[in-house]
């Protein structure tokens, strides 16, 4: 009986290891696997202990430096998040990226490593525009004067 279930859970991981999220995980290094990470947790928060295991077998935590924040695109357009440093220390609003292009560009280049198909990437993009949580940009459409016009772009 045991070894079945064991069968069956072996089985269950290979599937996951199918999954974008996973193959991800195990291909992504430096500073995109750190993004990647705080993107599939801010997405799939659930789910990330088991992906996280079926990727990294024997994963306890991440590893430092990690992000404990989303996103937010700063006034001058610098993709950026809280970071834990080696050490601990908590680094607030530290840019990741100069901009959302380049975050972008990234991931692009990312899902063509893996040779995602078109329905895996739309999702994975869907994960990084959630990420994204806050555009502290100006609206360069504005007018001061309306009381009712929204100062941020988004």
């Amino acid at each position: 009986m045991q070894a079945e279930m064991l069968s069956i859970v072996a089985k269950q991981a290979q599937d996951m290891r199918g999954m974008w999220q996973v193959r991800a995980l195990e291909a992504a290094r430096g500073k995109l696997g750190m993004v990647l990470l705080s993107v599939l947790a801010h997405s799939y928060d659930d789910a990330m202990p088991v992906l996280l295991r079926v990727a990294f077998p024997g994963y306890i935590e991440p590893a430092l430096p990690c992000l404990v924040t989303a996103a937010r695109i700063s006034k001058t357009g610098a993709v950026v998040a809280d970071v834990v440093d080696r050490d601990g220390f908590k680094h607030l609003r530290t840019p990741l990226y100069p901009n959302e292009m380049m975050l972008r560009d990234e991931f692009r280049r990312l899902a063509d490593r893996l040779k995602l198909n078109d329905a895996d990437r739309v999702e994975m993009f869907k994960a990084v525009q959630r990420w994204v949580v806050a555009d502290m940009r100006l609206d360069p459409t504005m007018d001061p004067k309306d009381p009712d016009a929204k100062r941020l772009v988004h």
